[in-house]
């Protein structure tokens, strides 16, 4: 059967927004009961298919999908949220999840506003760089504008006047685009969820909803500056976050440990083994100052401990399945080759708490061409990862 991506742009996006807007047009078939079941029925799927198409655009070959805020997506402070597709020359599809920050009651580094062009030259996404091993892919690029790691289902008055100061409705935002991509490319050969920083985070619940939407497909997630981490000795933090933006009831109950010694590694454990299709790739740096210093406020030292205790856990589990890509020092994420990935290009639409502007001027941003483990740069070893090859390694400097 056909896929649907070849038929022509501007008749791919009359039919995506016919369909997803309530017109007559048939709706996606109904995906199979999932691996996942037990977090769907939580209400990790209770967005799918809700949202509404409001406009479409084509902008030389990249098509914009923007939703009425009404069905459910939106960005924190009431703005549209919209996403990103772009055709490629295979039938492999990439969902890539934009970084940006974080945001909660006593802390807030986040973007408000979702970009309405597509980052192209940013190292994973430039699909004229030699080196990307992904630059062929169909992609449908998720903008992050609510911070809440792609999960949040939430609302907050926080000054008690009436009027919405977070709207966080991640789940809702990150289901609508899936909507679109199963519309678009209903049959990849196979999927690689990618998301840098808090799209890192985001990935890890995400492949959750992207594994309900593909049932049969091989699914690789590339977990850029994201381990799921918490602050080291502090139980109630990670937790307390969860559940102000309304993540936790998606957390299973067959899984006490999912949120275990203040990480949410364990639910990256649940995920490989509930789905045997499902490998990972983890990019960080040992000391990633982004993370440690700026959002989670604890010592360096700390960080590189609970990074190597905590995915040295899931490696041992599935050694075969999750691979580590770790490199020495404080640089933060590697897919990017730029700090447009995480901030974009409107500087207005960037949320800062008092003194960050100093914190953020310390910040290295990787490149898949320089992080480099014992020779290898992570170009080649996330091509190695695409292909199954054994040059896929648990790589740590």
């Amino acid at each position: 059967m056909p896929r649907l991506a070849r038929l022509s742009l501007a008749a791919m996006v009359a039919l995506v927004a016919a369909a997803c807007g309530g017109s007559d047009e048939p709706a996606a078939p109904a995906p199979k009961p999932s691996v996942f079941q037990e977090i769907l029925d939580q209400g990790a799927g209770k967005y799918v298919g809700k949202a509404r198409i409001s406009a479409t655009a084509d902008d030389g070959g990249v098509a914009r999908y923007t939703f009425d805020p009404a069905s459910g997506p939106v960005c924190m402070t009431g703005e549209p949220y919209g996403v990103m597709v772009r055709e490629g020359a295979s039938d492999d599809l990439f969902l890539f999840l934009q970084g940006g920050g974080a945001c909660w009651s006593t802390f807030c580094l986040a973007i408000t506003q979702a970009t309405e062009t597509l980052p192209a030259k940013l190292d994973v996404l430039d699909p004229g760089k030699p080196t990307n091993p992904l630059a062929a892919h169909d992609l449908v690029y998720f903008p992050y504008c609510d911070g809440s790691m792609f999960a949040g289902d939430a609302a907050h008055d926080d000054d008690g006047d009436g009027t919405i100061d977070r709207d966080q409705r991640g789940l809702a935002n990150l289901s609508a685009g899936l909507d679109v991509a199963r519309r678009r490319f209903p049959h990849p050969r196979r999927i690689v969820l990618a998301g840098s920083s808090g799209g890192g985070y985001g990935t890890i619940l995400a492949a959750i909803l992207v594994r309900a939407a593909y049932p049969d497909q091989e699914l690789l997630v590339v977990n850029d500056a994201g381990p799921g981490l918490g602050r080291p000795g502090d139980e109630g933090f990670l937790s307390g976050v969860l559940s102000e933006l309304g993540i936790d009831p998606l957390l299973p109950k067959s899984c006490p440990d999912c949120v275990a010694r203040g990480h949410v590694t364990g639910l990256l454990r649940y995920g490989l083994e509930h789905d045997p299709k499902l490998r990972v790739a983890m990019f960080s740096s040992y000391e990633d100052y982004v993370i440690s210093d700026v959002f989670l406020q604890v010592p360096a030292a700390d960080y590189h401990a609970a990074l190597v205790d905590e995915t040295g856990r899931l490696t041992a589990a599935y050694p075969d399945r999750l691979k580590r890509f770790f490199v020495a020092g404080a640089v933060h994420t590697t897919l990017l080759g730029g700090v447009d990935g995480l901030i974009g290009d409107d500087l207005k639409a960037v949320k800062l708490p008092p003194g960050a502007a100093t914190k953020l001027g310390n910040i290295k941003i990787g490149a898949m061409d320089t992080s480099v483990v014992r020779g290898v740069t992570f170009a080649t070893w996330l091509a190695a990862a695409l292909d199954g090859s054994p040059a896929w390694d648990d790589r740590l400097e």
